[in-house]
């Protein structure tokens, strides 16, 4: 396979990569305030609903190996001379911000949000409560920083 063609098919990946992640984040996000909103009218499909915001973690994971695999490779094969542009050195930071706020505020809360499930059961009270709070602002902040993401890689900023 010639270069062109390699750098074609990872580029496809790299943006394969990005579209799983943007999705599974986006779909986490709907998912979640439908089931903020079932779970105030004491909704049982509420809990069907958080068992499958705990299924789109997977293809979060998925999407995230795919988008570094080919990003790793996208670099080997320019030879590393896009790292040297300040947009893309900007845009990694930010692409570690994405599993770094996961690690430390979306699964504590999601635990935190399960634990509370179990022992109150479908009559937890959402309007107040920290994880609820703290999970819609965690979908927020991680769309967010998706979109500066990809405003970064299409305007490539100097």
């Amino acid at each position: 396979m010639d270069a062109f063609t390699l750098r074609a098919v990872l580029l496809v990946l790299h943006l394969s990569g990005l579209v799983l992640m943007v999705g599974a984040t986006l779909t986490e996000w709907v998912v979640f305030r439908s089931f903020v909103s079932l779970l105030k009218q004491e909704d049982q499909a509420a809990l069907s609903l958080f068992s499958l915001l705990s299924g789109l973690g997977r293809i979060l994971l998925a999407g995230g190996v795919v988008l570094l695999l080919s990003g790793i490779g996208l670099t080997i094969l320019s030879e590393g001379v896009y790292l040297q542009q300040f947009w893309l050195q900007v845009k990694l930071g930010l692409i570690l911000l994405l599993p770094l706020n996961g690690l430390l505020v979306g699964s504590p809360q999601m635990k935190r949000l399960s634990k509370s499930l179990l022992s109150e059961g479908i009559g937890l009270q959402v309007a107040g409560h920290p994880a609820v709070r703290r999970l819609t602002k965690f979908h927020t902040v991680q769309l967010l920083v998706f979109l500066a993401i990809i405003i970064l890689a299409v305007f490539k900023f100097t």
